[in-house]
C-alpha cells in the first residue's frame, strides 16, 4: 500500500493576501517607475536646457569682456585721449550752462533802441567768451551811435569795433544805414550782472 504525504503547509491568511496584491503592486511599481525615468529624463534636458543657456551667457559676456578691452586700448591711443578730453570739456559747459541763448537775447534787446533793428546776428566761441557779429540797421545814425555805446557801456560785451557801415534804399526814397560790428560777450559777466 502506498501513502501519498502532502508536506506542504496551508498557505495563511497574510499569505493568500500577499498574493493577491502582488500584481497590482508590481504594476504600480512598474508605473511608478516609468514615471520616475519620465521626469529623470526631463529634469536631464531641462539641465541640459540650461547648461546651453549659460553656456551661451558666458560666450556673450567673454565676447563683451574682448570687446571692452579692445576699446580700452582704443581709448588709450592719444587721439582717442584727445577727443575724450573735448567731449568732457564739451559736457562740463554744458552741466555749467555757461551759454545761454536767451540771456545772450535779454542783454542785447536792453542795449538795443527802438529806432534801431538787429538784421544779422552771428556768434561763435572763443575761450571762455562768445564772438559775435551785429548788423544793425536805422533811418536815424544817432541811434545807432547809442546802440554801439550802450554796447561799449555794458559789462556783458567787450572788444567792441565797428567792421562796416552802409546804406541801403528802404523805398520811398528813404535810405537805411546799415552798421556791421563786432564784440565779445562775457558767459560769466552775464550771470554776474544779474546777480
Amino acid at each position: 500500500m502506498r501513502y501519498d504525504l502532502n508536506l506542504a503547509i496551508p498557505p495563511s491568511a497574510r499569505e493568500r493576501y500577499a498574493l493577491h496584491w502582488a500584481i497590482p503592486a508590481t504594476v504600480l511599481g512598474a508605473a511608478g517607475l516609468v514615471l520616475l525615468l519620465g521626469a529623470s529624463a526631463r529634469s536631464f534636458r531641462e539641465y541640459r536646457a540650461v547648461q546651453k543657456a549659460i553656456a551661451g551667457y558666458q560666450d556673450r559676456e567673454n565676447a563683451l569682456r574682448t570687446q571692452e578691452t579692445a576699446l580700452r586700448r582704443q581709448l588709450q591711443e592719444p587721439q582717442s585721449r584727445a577727443f575724450l578730453e573735448n567731449v568732457q570739456l564739451v559736457n562740463a559747459l554744458i552741466e555749467k550752462k555757461q551759454v545761454s541763448l536767451i540771456d545772450l537775447a535779454t542783454d542785447i534787446t536792453q542795449l538795443i533802441p527802438d529806432e534801431v533793428r538787429l538784421t544779422t546776428l552771428a556768434m561763435a566761441p572763443d575761450g571762455a567768451e562768445l564772438a559775435l557779429r551785429f548788423v544793425i540797421t536805422s533811418k536815424n545814425v544817432e541811434a545807432l551811435e547809442h546802440f554801439v555805446s550802450n554796447l561799449e557801456d555794458s559789462p556783458h560785451f567787450k572788444d567792441v569795433m565797428i567792421i562796416d557801415e552802409g546804406f541801403e534804399e528802404a523805398g520811398t526814397n528813404a535810405e537805411l544805414e546799415n552798421i556791421a560790428c563786432t564784440a565779445h560777450y562775457l558767459v560769466g559777466g552775464s550771470e554776474a550782472g544779474r546777480e
